[in-house]
């Protein structure tokens, strides 16, 4: 059996004034503002406001790994 795969969600609530929000969950470290990065820009690229969950400051190896070379 191989290991199992994350659910990464993403939940995006289009408000009746227009205003966009997105919440993403499923990823842990600074990986969550590049894989939306592609939807903000297909909605219309400018973003007002920006909270990160505690997710996003869970250290992934990769990132570890980024700052020894840095």
């Amino acid at each position: 059996m191989g290991g199992e795969l994350a659910d990464e969600i993403i939940e995006v609530t289009i408000r009746t004034d227009g205003r966009v929000e997105m919440h993403l969950q499923g990823v842990e470290g600074m990986a969550c503002l590049a894989d939306t990065q592609d939807l903000v820009a297909r909605l219309g690229g400018e973003v007002e406001a920006q909270e990160l969950t505690a997710e996003a400051y869970v250290e992934t190896g990769e990132e570890h790994h980024d700052r020894l070379w840095q």
